[in-house]
């Protein structure tokens, strides 16, 4: 048996009950049980079986052609191109591949899916249809085009006790988005900074069993223990419908107190060695290396700090120095692996976002940075805090109505 594309039919043969035979439904390969084409499929032809051998097959030198019907519900049916079956086709043959072009599934639709087999050309009036079967072209994204509201706290804020006699945390989402339908997913990040999540969720929530009502997303009280020493904890989401599209952009975010038990402090705490090169000891315009291409933090060596151990440094930001007025977009982790030679004499990191981190920090801010060990997977303990004054006050006589502050682009006011 060969198969080949032909080229389009010149007019439709004649359809009616009268004389014609109806044939098997065509199997769409991918679709689940309820029609639905998964978005993952959009991007390639469109695989069909014809399972069924009909009566009458082509011989030897004989023709037929499969032209498959693509009607989306609401519009006029269109015909696909026709394939042509090369005789001699017998039920061995079976079942037959064809595909339907990806051009077919640009838009959302409901479609009901046949095919036709003519006999000896495309437009052959001696014909047979099949039955039907409806599929569903998804590629609408619940959500889409609309700013998402954010996931609501059940309590503000989490702390030790709630976490230990809550071993899930119920999240709500708002419910009204545009889109939602049975099966809906909620993709949810958590993070203790607040930030646009780059990664992959922290968790997903089971598919929605009604497409109305309120939303609860049930998130196991291990997620608020993983952030030791934070303040806050922020949550984002998105939407993910049955198809697997997936909103674009992330809702609004949602943030949160957080008052978890902490390890003990068993190291020493880390240092500012700009500062302390300092003459005044603080961070300002005149510091070396200068503020604005980074601010680095020293963890020095620790006979309990192993090999392979988790570093995590954590840096927050004050409104007034030295911990007044904490701010909950100047937060900073960083991470390092300790290498038992190369780290023999401490490890330094620098915090680089300077732009988010260390802008904002004005006049007589403060600054605190303090690390986590993790061994195996499981918190040893952490350092103390050391604080630091940042002060980018230019000093000028007499003093302008305005503040000068310094910046890698010059002396001037900011907003």
């Amino acid at each position: 048996m060969n198969t080949t594309h032909a080229g389009q039919p010149r007019a439709n043969g004649p359809s009616g009950p009268g004389g014609i035979l109806v044939l098997a439904e065509p199997t769409v390969v991918d679709a689940l049980p309820d029609g639905l084409i998964p978005a993952e499929f959009y991007f390639n032809d469109l695989r069909i079986l014809l399972e069924t051998p009909w009566a009458v097959l082509p011989g030897p030198g004989r023709f037929q052609y499969v032209i498959f019907e693509w009607n989306v519900r609401g519009a006029r049916p269109v015909d696909t191109p026709p394939f042509e079956l090369r005789g001699p086709l017998t039920d061995a043959d079976f079942p037959i591949a064809l595909t339907i072009p990806r051009d077919f599934l640009l838009s959302s639709a409901v479609i009901d899916l046949r095919y036709r087999v003519h006999n000896t050309r495309p437009d052959s009036p001696s014909m047979d249809t099949s039955e039907t079967v409806t599929i569903r072209i998804d590629r609408d994204a619940p959500g889409a085009g609309e700013l998402l509201a954010p996931a609501i706290f059940p309590i503000d804020p989490i702390t030790q006790a709630y976490l230990d006699a809550n071993p899930m945390v119920p999240m709500e989402i708002p419910n009204g988005y545009r889109g939602r339908e049975v099966g809906d997913k909620v993709l949810m990040y958590f993070s203790d900074m607040n930030l646009l999540p780059t990664g992959l969720p922290t968790l997903t929530s089971p598919p929605l069993t009604a497409d109305s009502g309120r939303i609860f997303v049930d998130v196991p009280r291990e997620v608020f223990r993983r952030y030791p020493g934070a303040r806050w904890l922020f949550c984002f989401y998105r939407l993910q419908d049955r198809a697997g599209n997936v909103n674009p952009a992330f809702s609004l975010v949602a943030r949160v107190g957080l008052q978890t038990d902490l390890p003990p402090i068993m190291y020493t705490r880390p240092s500012f060695p700009q500062a302390e090169a300092h003459e005044n000891g603080y961070l300002t315009c005149t510091t070396q290396p200068p503020i604005w291409f980074g601010v680095e933090v020293y963890i020095p060596p620790d006979a309990n700090i192993l090999h392979g151990d988790l570093i995590t440094l954590r840096f927050q930001g004050y409104g007034q120095y030295q911990d007044v007025d904490p701010n909950p977009d100047i937060v900073e982790t960083l991470e390092h692996y300790w290498d038992g030679i190369a780290d023999a004499s401490g490890y330094n990191f620098w915090i680089r976002d300077v732009e988010r981190l260390i802008r904002p920090l004005k006049e007589n801010a403060g600054g605190e940075a303090s690390y986590l060990v993790t061994r195996a997977g499981t918190d040893v303990g952490r350092s103390a805090s050391r604080f630091v004054q940042f002060d980018r006050v230019v000093p000028v006589s007499p003093a302008p109505p305005d503040p000068i502050y310094c910046w890698i682009d010059g002396n001037g006011p900011e907003p």
